[in-house]
C-alpha cells in the first residue's frame, strides 16, 4: 500500500532569522529535487532552490513519522507551518507533500504527480524554495517529505 497526503498553508508569519549552514543533500534528496524541477520545467515554471531550513524541517518530520509509524501532516500537535517556523524560516507561503513506502525518488514523484493536491504543490507558481527528505523506519518502510516555501 502506498499513501500520499498534501497540505497547503498560506499565511504570513514572522520568525527570527538565523544564518544558514552549508547545505548538504543526500543523493536521494538531490534526486527528488531534480525530479521535482524536471516536472516544473515541463510546465515552464522556474526551478525550486534547495533551502537549508526547509531541508531540516523535512528531515525532522520524516524522522518523526518514521519513528512513530504514522503518515500525518499534523504530528505531535505540530503543523507544517509550525515545523517551518521552528527553523526560523519566514514565509509568505508554505506547503508540504508527504508519502509512504515508495521505493525510489522516481516512484514518489510519480505518485505525487498523479495526485491533484500534490501536483498543485509541485507546480505552484508562488513557491521558490524546497526542502526534501526520505527516512526509513525500523521495518524498512520509507517516509518521504517535500516542504515548499516562498520566503518573505
Amino acid at each position: 500500500m502506498k499513501l500520499v497526503l498534501t497540505l497547503l498553508v498560506a499565511m504570513p508569519m514572522v520568525a527570527l532569522v538565523h544564518a544558514d549552514e552549508e547545505l548538504k543533500l543526500s543523493d536521494i534528496e538531490k534526486a527528488v529535487i531534480e525530479a521535482t524541477n524536471a516536472e516544473r520545467r515541463k510546465a515552464e515554471l522556474p526551478p525550486l532552490k534547495a533551502n537549508q531550513k526547509l531541508v531540516v524541517a523535512a528531515r525532522d518530520h520524516a524522522t518523526n513519522m518514521a519513528k512513530q509509524d504514522k503518515l500525518e501532516h499534523i504530528l505531535d500537535e505540530k503543523s507544517p507551518a509550525d515545523r517551518v517556523l521552528a527553523q526560523n524560516y519566514k514565509f509568505l507561503r508554505a506547503g508540504e507533500n508527504i508519502a509512504w513506502n515508495q521505493k525510489t525518488p522516481a516512484d514518489v514523484l510519480e505518485s505525487w504527480m498523479n495526485s491533484e493536491g500534490h501536483k498543485a504543490n509541485i507546480l505552484h507558481l508562488d513557491y521558490t524554495e524546497i526542502g526534501v527528505a526520505m527516512v526509513e523506519n525500523a521495518k524498512g518502510e520509507r517516509y518521504w517529505v517535500q516542504v515548499f516555501g516562498k520566503p518573505q
